[in-house]
C-alpha cells in the first residue's frame, strides 16, 4: 500500500508538470512555439487558467510535503536506527573479535553509549554469523556473550517503542531481536551443567540475522 501511495504521488506529479506546461503560455521558449514540441504542448480551447493554478497548487504542495515531512522523517528514522544500533553493538562486541578473551571477560560492566556505532560491524555480519556457535566460541566466550545478553535485555525491552517510532516493520525485527536476547539471558540464569549450547547457536545466529534485516530495510 505505502509502494503504490509513492508511486501515486510522483505520477500525479509528472501529470501536474505536463498540465502545466500545457496551460501556460510561458512553460516554453518560443523557439518551439511553431514546430513539433509547441504543438504537443499546445494549450486546451478553455479551462487553462483553472488547470495552470491546480497544476501550481499541487507542485508546491508536493515540495513543500518533501522538505517539512519526508526529509525530516528519514533524518529521524536514521538517528532512531543508529541510537537502536548501540545496545545491538553491546551485543556484537561481546564476541571478543580478535579472539582475546582479556578484552571481553568485564564486558558486562561497559556502558553501552560508549559501544562503536552499529555501522562500524555491519560489514563483519557474516562473520559475525559463521562465528555466532559454541564450538567457535568455545566456553568463557559463550557465558560472556551470555552474561552480556542478561545485562542488556531490559534496555531491549524498553526500546520496543522506539522502534515503533521507525517503522512497523522495524518494530517487529526488533521484538524478534528482544526474544533472542531473551532467550540467551535466560541461559546465563541456567546452571552450567544444564545450559543447552544449542539454544546459544540458534538465538547468536539469529541476533546476526535480524540486526542484517533490520538495517537491510529502507525506513
Amino acid at each position: 500500500m505505502a509502494f503504490l501511495k509513492k508511486n501515486l504521488i510522483w505520477f500525479l506529479f509528472v501529470i501536474s508538470l505536463f498540465l502545466l506546461l500545457i496551460s501556460s503560455n510561458e512553460a516554453l521558449p518560443k523557439i518551439f512555439h511553431d514546430n513539433f514540441i509547441g504543438s504537443l504542448f499546445s494549450q486546451f480551447s478553455v479551462g487553462n487558467t483553472i488547470i495552470f493554478n491546480l497544476s501550481i497548487g499541487y507542485i508546491v504542495s508536493l515540495i513543500f510535503y518533501v522538505l517539512v515531512v519526508v526529509i525530516p522523517e528519514k533524518r529521524k528514522n536514521k538517528e532512531l536506527k543508529e541510537k537502536l544500533g548501540q545496545p545491538i553493538s553491546f551485543v556484537l562486541e561481546a564476541f571478543c573479535y580478535d579472539k582475546s578473551i582479556l578484552n571481553g571477560i568485564f564486558h558486562w560492566s561497559k556502558h553501552v553509549i560508549n559501544c562503536r556505532p552499529i555501522s562500524e560491524h555491519l560489514g563483519d555480519l557474516n562473520q559475525f554469523k559463521n562465528d555466532a556457535n559454541y564450538k567457535k566460541l568455545q566456553d568463557a566466550r559463550s557465558i560472556i556473550i551470555l552474561q552480556a545478553a542478561d545485562e542488556i535485555l531490559p534496555t531491549f525491552e524498553q526500546l520496543v517503542p522506539v522502534a515503533f517510532q521507525v517503522s512497523h516493520h522495524h518494530a517487529m525485527v526488533w521484538l524478534s531481536l528482544t526474544n533472542s536476547i531473551r532467550q540467551l539471558a535466560r541461559l546465563y540464569n541456567t546452571e552450567h551443567e544444564s545450559r543447552d549450547w544449542g539454544v546459544l547457536d540458534l538465538n547468536l545466529k539469529e541476533f546476526v540475522e535480524y540486526t542484517e534485516l533490520f538495517y537491510s530495510k529502507k525506513s
